[in-house]
């Protein structure tokens, strides 16, 4: 399978699955987990390391490190490695999504009253929305190949 065959068939729909049900854990899972696997499809049909992949989406892809979080807190059920250690399954809840469209939320951690709902991650007193994580990831994904 290309990256782009993997991108089409199997990333691409778990996003689309999740934008449609914003608050399903397990479609942010699935979408969140599908897109941080990319990196391997990339690395195997590229020849090349996958730590070095992962450099290089970091550097387009700065939250490259909560996506690689979120999908393995999905997986383990709580991180033992990783930026946010001790991130667990326990943490993801369904709450307003970001405030602003860079993903962020106010200052306080809340968002406006009239933002939809979605799966976030509330971690040592921040907030990271789910959806947006993801919609992030995708495009960038999309320029590779």
């Amino acid at each position: 399978m290309t990256p782009r065959e993997y991108l089409e068939g199997v990333c691409e729909p778990n996003f689309e699955d999740f934008v449609r049900e914003p608050t399903s854990i397990r479609k942010a899972w699935a979408s969140a987990t599908s897109l941080f696997h990319f990196i391997d499809c990339l690395a195997i049909h590229r020849g090349q390391d996958p730590a070095k992949i992962k450099g290089e989406m970091a550097l387009q892809f700065p939250a490259l490190s909560v996506l690689a979080d979120v999908a393995n807190a999905s997986k383990h059920f709580e991180l033992n490695r990783g930026v946010r250690t001790g991130l667990s399954a326990n943490h993801f809840r369904v709450g307003t999504g970001a405030a602003f469209t860079d993903g962020s939320y106010l200052s306080d951690g809340t968002s406006f009253s009239d933002i939809p709902d979605v799966i976030r991650v509330e971690f040592q007193g921040s907030q990271i929305d789910v959806l947006h994580l993801c919609g992030e990831a995708i495009a960038v994904l999309r320029t590779k190949d």
